[in-house]
């Protein structure tokens, strides 16, 4: 049996995925900052819980992902954010490949990411 060397779809969204994953914590960090202001408000409260809930659930997947990705043998050698959008290399079985997303896609995974999260929560 041969290991291909060709990253597929699924290495791709793996990539995907652990690089998204944190940006949205950061985004959830800063967003439960600015409603603290405001918790003594109940809605705020119930919003305040299910970010909370939703940063608790990325964690175990942030590490599924890792481990997902070390069996399959992907490394991500550098990201860099720039006003375009984000910039990722990445080794996959040995080759090195690269790929751009786009603000507006970033934008877009990241609400995909939480409507997920939110079914299953």
């Amino acid at each position: 049996m041969s290991v291909s060397k060709i990253e597929t779809d699924e290495d791709v969204q793996l990539i995907k995925e652990v690089t998204l994953l944190p940006i949205l914590l950061d985004m959830l960090a800063r967003d439960t900052e600015e409603l603290k202001v405001n918790k003594e408000k109940i809605v705020y409260n119930h919003v305040l819980f299910y970010l909370k809930e939703v940063e608790n659930a990325i964690y175990p997947e942030l590490q599924n992902i890792k481990n997902a990705m070390k069996k399959r043998d992907i490394k991500i050698l550098n990201t860099s954010t720039t006003a375009l959008g984000i910039n990722i290399e990445y080794k996959v079985r040995g080759y090195i490949h690269h790929f751009t997303m786009l603000r507006s896609l970033v934008k877009a995974e990241l609400m995909t990411m939480l409507m997920k999260m939110r079914r299953s929560l």
